[in-house]
């Protein structure tokens, strides 16, 4: 905890020099005759329902000079005249123009300008006007993400990207992200989608901790406008663009956002008076029916029935047990226990801040933001909760007329801690507690475990011990682009990142105690308490582990855009190389004489254990994509890649992965405009593409190097010792090869009512070939099974 908190503050002093001189930067970079200008200028910037837009442009007609709206969408700039003009502008929205004109403040609504052809949409590897894509693709703009009061930024997409399923199934702290399923699911292992941030893609820890005021837009490529990510593109491509500084003064921006959360749905169960008349029925109904009606009127009256053949019956509960639940005057005895209220909070807070300055020249440009997130759990005096810290510094640098470059740091650190005993032991003995019995005694001591020294008031807290998993994260990517002088439209772009990964998980578990209630005192007041030990039967034992993992990527980028005439054509081809190591680390001890030392080397000798594991991944890819259309109305596009995956053998581990997608604007065609006026925009638009798939996952463990005769340790006993032995792990599958899905997508796109109305009509199919299944012997690997398909059809309003 210490070194935690020694490197939070370390990292603070940092970036606190490191926020001054980028102001300091910025004040010397700024143009010294805006300092003598006349004129200042105030206003707010919003949509059209009157909520702020940050990082909207505000800048000065005619010159080079500009701000953006902060987080409450106000800004503020300096005029040198009257008859200045003020273009705000922003992405998604119509521009405008307005005339100071002895006006010192503005109220500014901007309309969104749905359907806008000029807005451009990040795509595999390049960007594209709207206007000519021809891939089935959702987009969802960064500002509006960050509106989501959720914690987790895979919660946030819900609902905003049509095709796209976000599916919760856990609302505990630090695990609480949704599977993202695109257009459902398509095969029998892994299902999930590839994340690629900042170009970089299957970056460690995902994007559900990403800070969503970090984000400028995600794009999701749902047909074959993912066949240029081909291996891993089967299950659908989502690409993440952070931000970047933009021209202007430094913009310092600080957003705190306070909130709530409580359980959507808890079970409603019987209290105490319903529990012993249910009890008392359960005995009534062992008897003859025709007996029944009798039996119940006695234990209503008595508490006991004489039974047909002479027997007494006696209810398990009596109508001085029913007055006492009822009327709550003895709450040791007979006490009224709704066991979710008396572990779980009504409402448990949740805390997000972030701190965020950029600005920059025409020459350097900055983006940097501190991020804070603190989230609760859901128990009374709960041990579970989620907190991180997180860093990011987006620097951007033009270092003559041909050469620019790009560089982006990303630091996080992620602390989730938990009880010893998980969620679904917690919610099982909540529902298996009995309402006429006590969770809390009344003196505010624990009350008797349900079974095995499980009470969810006691396990849910630190009294067992905790469970804490430390994660950190330092992601860095860097970009060159060298425009070619002599070659019109050529660049040639270079790309590196290096990823770090570090976990550390401790498990320290001990003693906890139960009291048992056995009467009063002689003075008829003080309660007789009894403390009953409970959890591990070998005093504290303690669990440690690490994982240190290092990803690399390189890669080389060659594109030629140019136009000539009426015709619009783009070539691109690349090749990516990725490799990825880690270790692992565990050990354990038990036997420790005192809990007030939780370090393994205050643990026994006896029974001590360690392991240790490790893992190498590689792959090299080349790829590429040729774009033609005329006059932005007939459009096509290839795209390929080849990949080559370390999960095959040699003969099968490159696979060849194409798509072909097409569009017609026919509302750029004459006869519609003349005869269907009432559509503004209309494309028509088709794909095919081959996506590939080498996660083969079975019993949540991903299956690699199951071509290879494997071996594994084990032990045998020789000569009266227990000696180290190797044994095969598996009978080698060399035939191996790539899930293949051949994705076909038709859609209908367009606009209506002057641009105000958005419409998409979607259809596909999804045919899986090759798909592995799991091994149908004793040492046998994957094998393919028959092909699966679906499809779909779905419209989008908007």
């Amino acid at each position: 905890m210490t070194k935690n908190i020694k490197r939070v503050r370390k990292l603070g002093s940092w970036l606190v020099v490191l926020f001054s001189v980028l102001l300091t930067i910025s004040a010397q970079a700024i143009n010294p005759l805006n300092n003598s200008l006349d004129k200042k200028v105030t206003g707010k910037v919003t949509d059209e329902y009157g909520t702020p837009l940050a990082s909207v442009s505000v800048s000065i007609k005619g010159t080079k000079q500009g701000v953006t709206t902060d987080q409450n969408g106000t800004f503020s700039i300096s005029v040198p005249s009257e008859k200045s003009i003020l273009v705000i502008s922003f992405i998604g929205y119509d521009k405008q123009e307005l005339s100071v004109s002895g006006k010192t403040e503005f109220t500014i609504s901007l309309k969104a300008a749905v359907g806008k052809l000029d807005d451009v949409v990040v795509v595999g590897y390049a960007s594209q006007k709207k206007v000519t894509l021809t891939g089935a693709v959702a987009v969802v703009k960064g500002s509006e993400l960050a509106r989501s009061p959720a914690n987790n930024l895979s919660n946030s997409i819900a609902g905003r990207l049509p095709g796209v399923v976000a599916v919760n199934t856990s609302g505990e702290p630090g695990y609480d992200g949704s599977k993202i399923r695109i257009r459902g699911s398509n095969t029998l292992g892994n299902n999930d989608a590839l994340i690629v941030i900042d170009g970089v893609p299957a970056r460690a820890g995902g994007f559900d901790r990403l800070n969503p005021q970090d984000i400028e837009s995600m794009s999701v490529l749902k047909d074959a406008s993912g066949a240029i990510y081909g291996a891993r593109a089967a299950n659908g491509v989502i690409l993440i663009t952070t931000k970047h500084g933009k021209t202007g003064k430094p913009e310092v921006s600080f957003s705190h956002n306070q909130g709530w959360a409580a359980a959507t749905m808890l079970p409603k169960l019987t209290n105490a008076t319903q529990y012993a008349t249910m009890a008392n029925e359960i005995e009534i109904y062992k008897l003859p029916s025709a007996e029944w009606s009798a039996a119940s009127a006695a234990f209503k009256a008595t508490g006991i029935y004489t039974t047909a053949g002479g027997n007494k019956l006696t209810a398990p509960f009596l109508p001085a047990d029913f007055t006492k639940y009822a009327d709550g005057t003895d709450p040791w005895g007979h006490p009224n226990t709704d066991w979710f209220s008396a572990v779980l909070k009504p409402w448990s807070p949740q805390t997000k801040e972030n701190l965020q300055i950029s600005g920059g020249t025409e020459n350097v440009k900055y983006l940097a933001s501190l991020g804070y997130e603190n989230q609760d759990g859901y128990y009374k005096n709960s041990a579970t909760g989620y907190k991180q810290y997180d860093m990011r510094f987006n620097l951007d640098a033009k270092v003559n007329k041909y050469i620019s470059t790009s560089l982006g740091i990303d630091a996080r650190q992620e602390n989730r801690f938990f009880p010893t005993k998980g969620a679904g032991s917690i919610f099982r003995m909540m529902m298996r507690g009995y309402p006429t019995k006590n969770a809390i005694w009344p003196n505010g001591q624990a009350a008797p475990d349900i079974e095995n020294g499980e009470q969810p008031v006691v396990i849910t807290t630190n009294q067992t011990g905790y469970d804490k998993d430390t994660r950190y994260y330092y992601q860095t990517n860097a970009k060159v682009d060298i425009t070619n002088p002599w070659v019109k439209g050529l660049k040639f772009t270079l790309n590196a990142s290096v990823d770090k990964f570090v976990q550390q998980r401790k498990t320290w578990v001990k003693p906890w105690y139960i009291y048992n209630w056995s009467g009063f005192q002689a003075d008829g007041v003080t309660p007789i308490m009894t403390a009953v030990k409970k959890g591990p039967a070998t005093q504290a034992t303690l669990n440690q582990a690490s994982q240190d993992q290092i990803n690399l990527m390189l890669e080389a980028i060659g594109t030629y855009d140019r136009s000539f005439g009426n015709h619009n054509i783009t070539v691109l081809a690349g090749v990516t190389k990725e490799t990825s190591n880690a270790n692992f680390f565990n050990a354990y001890r038990q036997y420790y004489a005192s809990t007030a030392i939780d370090q393994l080397f205050a643990g026994g000798l006896s029974n001590q254990q360690t392991g240790g594991a490790a893992w190498e991944r590689a792959r090299l890819n080349y790829f590429g994509r040729v774009g033609y259309n005329f006059k932005e109305k007939y459009i096509a596009e290839f795209l390929w890649r080849r990949d080559g995956s370390y999960m095959f053998p040699e003969a099968t581990r490159f696979g060849f992965f194409p798509g072909v997608t097409a569009g017609w604007r026919i509302s750029e065609e004459n006869f519609f405009k003349n005869n269907v006026k009432f559509i503004n925009t209309m494309k028509i638009r088709g794909s095919w593409g081959q996506l590939g798939n080498d996660q083969v996952f079975f019993n949540g463990s991903l299956r690699e190097y199951d071509y290879l005769p494997t071996y594994a340790y084990g032990s045998y006993t020789a000569g009266n010792s227990v000696v180290q032995t190797l044994k095969e792990n598996g009978i080698p599958n060399t035939n191996l090869t790539w899930e293949v899905a051949n994705n076909y997508n038709i859609g209908l796109e367009g606009t209506v009512l002057n641009n105000r109305l958005t419409f998409e009509f979607e259809s596909f199919q999804n045919h899986r070939s090759n798909t592995q299944c799991e091994n149908i012997g004793p040492g046998l690997g994957p094998i393919p099974i028959e092909e699966l398909d679906s499809w779909g059809d779905h419209e989008f309003w908007k």
